[in-house]
């Protein structure tokens, strides 16, 4: 049994270990090159100490061409401080062997410093290239790598520059230093080794690598795309095979995708159709959140000759050319379609995934998972066909059945959304709880279109809504890792829609959209885009968006109605009825047309409008339940801060207790920061 006394392990020798492994047995690390130890290797079992043959067996002295004026020696761990030593190659924290120079404090990793193929003590093996300023040597790669010509792994054989830290395929070292080109016909094209991130003049993206350049002209073609193949056959796109067509400064609109192209494009002949590269490769079927139904890609969509209204993409709202391709809702009555364009830029942010068969897909599979918050239809009356439960259980309320009624009175909220009752709801008889009819039927998960995962309900707790930013309580939507939850007003608002101010305004999501929000006046936050109007420049952020339509405050006995723009141009109108404050007559604001009084939104929501008072909490510094509450007339002082309790306050409803403190100072307490955006 072979061993090794090594200057890493001093306690024991190592054992060697041949080329049989047994599946079974529990994986280590090598203390060398901290992967994971494969045969052949030496190792302690008695320390567990562990290494690979070509670790154990690294020189212990080695020149390298990024550090010519000393050796590098091999250093193990004990040697420096793990993980707080940089590679002066990668960049990465070392977790391994070092070789290192202490006099010039410098250090690569032995990965990166094992790359060559020669490393023992001596020369290295050199070549240089027209095109590049320092030597290139030869390397056997042990570590990941990106080449920089062409951005794929590294592997052999390949090169590395170590003056510039660049790794090369020989590949794309073989590249020719100039060409002749038919798309540039005037001028040579001249190979670049050491170029930034360039505009390919051929395929109009952006792209990292080597380019051909033609400087006088400002002529740039990346070096992937040079030299396109002749013929692309892919038949799980296209029927047929697409030929390469080189025309220079010979711009053509794209028949799949509708944008213009320009030098190189491929054209099937049996179709004839001419399309960009990239094109060729479209989805033929798609599903995004946007749309219960697959959608399916179209090189042109044949209207009838009597109708003559446009069509509009449903993300950006903007015309549709039938004449190219766009993806289109193949089903009756159906009129949903899209660009190609706006389905790749959003690929993302609608959840796109690619369908094989269409015709398999269920609709209520993919946006919702319909099972209900209600538990259980105790009792149902027939209203003509429709079957209403008149007594249900709900996911929300296990201890009582809840009832339901027509009478709407005042006052009365909803615990879950936390907006006034205005028509059918749920209530419990024996407890002060509330449900609309629209929130009893919430689906116990759905996918906002925003989203392609799905969102779960949670019927308590307060929280911040990460959309609106408002803090709230009742129901909200989580996603299944806890990072993203949102009231219900942002789970309920679709991509697209009517919204009524001073007048109608179609409004739909810009993600990119820049400006300032017609409700606060104030720019995007966050810079999460707004809905904006198709037609004009109205446009809202989520938290004007999500502002509920009516509302009440103290200071009025009436409901009061969200109004865009004051009607009246007599300048002294523009106060507001709360704070006594100018008013900017542009911006969204609250009115009562019985008393005539105008009023701040933020006056009338305030930091707290989506937490219901009434709701309970329970507070780890104090034994009894703690309910919310909006003192109106009288005051008490706050027993953390001493200060009237005029805000939201948390108050002990036992007879015995005077408690009641300020929820802002609860939060205080409990490590909560309060944000700018409340």
């Amino acid at each position: 049994m072979a061993e090794l006394h090594h200057m890493s392990h001093h306690n024991h020798p190592l054992i060697f270990t041949g080329d049989s492994t047994d599946p079974s047995d529990a994986s280590y690390d090598c203390s060398g090159c901290a992967e994971v130890v494969s045969s052949p290797s030496y190792s302690c079992a008695e320390c567990g100490f562990y290494l690979h043959k070509r670790c154990a067996e690294a020189p212990e002295e080695i020149r390298h061409p990024t550090h010519r004026d000393h050796p590098l020696l091999l250093l193990p761990t004990s040697e420096y401080r793990k993980g707080e030593v940089d590679c002066d190659l990668c960049n990465e924290k070392v977790k391994g062997f070092v070789y290192g120079c202490s006099s010039c404090e410098f250090y690569i990793d032995s990965n990166c410093a094992l790359l060559p193929h020669y490393t023992n003590v001596g020369d290295f093996v050199e070549i240089s290239h027209v095109a590049h300023q320092h030597p290139l040597v030869p390397i056997n790669p042990i570590g990941s790598f990106e080449c920089v010509g062409c951005f794929a792994p590294i592997t052999n054989p390949s090169y590395a520059c170590f003056d510039c830290r660049m790794f090369v395929h020989e590949k794309c070292l073989e590249l020719a230093p100039k060409i002749n080109h038919p798309c540039h016909r005037k001028h040579q094209l001249v190979l670049d080794l050491d170029a930034d991130a360039s505009v390919c003049s051929l395929c109009r993206s952006t792209r990292k690598g080597f380019f051909y350049r033609c400087i006088p002209c400002g002529f740039n073609i990346h070096a992937g795309c040079a030299w396109p193949p002749s013929i692309i056959e892919d038949k799980s796109h296209h029927d047929h095979p697409f030929s390469l067509l080189l025309k220079p400064n010979d711009p053509f609109d794209c028949d799949a995708c509708g944008n213009q192209g320009n030098h190189v494009s491929y054209i099937c002949s049996t179709c004839n159709i001419q399309v960009h590269k990239d094109c060729i490769s479209l989805s033929r079927h798609i599903r995004l959140t946007l749309h219960s139904h697959p959608i399916s890609h179209h090189f042109s969509l044949c209207i009838d000759h009597n109708n003559s209204r446009t069509l509009d993409c449903r993300i950006c709202y903007k015309k549709i050319n039938t004449e190219h391709g766009s993806f289109y809702c193949s089903r009756s009555g159906c009129d949903f379609v899209i660009h190609v364009k706006c389905v790749y830029d959003k690929w993302a942010l609608y959840g796109v995934i690619e369908v094989e068969n269409p015709d398999e897909v269920e609709p209520s599979d993919w946006l919702y998972e319909l099972k209900s918050c209600i538990v259980r239809k105790i009792k149902e009356i027939n209203v003509g066909d429709e079957v209403i439960a008149t007594e249900i259980e709900h996911v929300s309320h296990y201890q009582h059945s809840l009832i339901l009624s027509d009478e709407v009175k005042d006052n009365t909220f909803c615990n879950g959304c936390v907006q006034p009752i205005l028509s059918s709801f749920y209530y419990c008889e024996h407890c002060d709880f509330f449900l609309d009819k629209a929130c009893a039927e919430l689906p116990r998960k759905c996918r906002p279109w925003h989203y392609a995962k799905p969102f779960s309900i949670v019927t308590d707790g307060v929280f911040r809504c990460n959309h609106c930013r408002y803090e709230c309580n009742g129901f909200s939507y989580k996603s299944d890792d806890d990072v993203d939850r949102m009231c219900l007003r942002c789970a309920k608002i679709p991509h697209s829609f009517e919204y009524q101010a001073d007048k109608p305004y179609f409004l739909f999501f810009d993600d990119k959209y820049e400006g300032k929000c017609n409700g606060c006046c104030e720019d995007s936050r966050y810079n999460e885009g707004m809905f904006q109007c198709k037609d004009c420049t109205f446009a809202l952020d989520r938290r004007c968006v999500t502002l509920p339509r009516d509302a009440r405050h103290k200071c009025d006995q009436h409901s009061l109605t969200l109004t865009y723009r004051d009607p009246d141009d007599y300048p002294l109108r523009y106060y507001c009825d709360i704070c006594e404050e100018e008013r900017d007559p542009q911006k969204l604001f609250y009115h009562c047309g019985t008393c005539d009084k105008a009023m701040h939104f933020e006056c009338v929501i305030g930091k707290y409008q989506f937490i219901m008072a009434g709701s309970k909490y329970t507070y780890k510094d104090h034994p009894h339940p703690l309910t919310f509450v909006k003192k109106i007339y009288s005051y008490p002082r706050c027993v953390i801060c001493q200060k009237p309790c005029q805000e939201l306050a948390l108050e002990c409803r036992d007879d015995r207790c005077k408690y009641i403190v300020h929820w802002s100072c609860i939060k205080m307490v409990l490590g909560y920061v309060d944000t700018d955006d409340e």
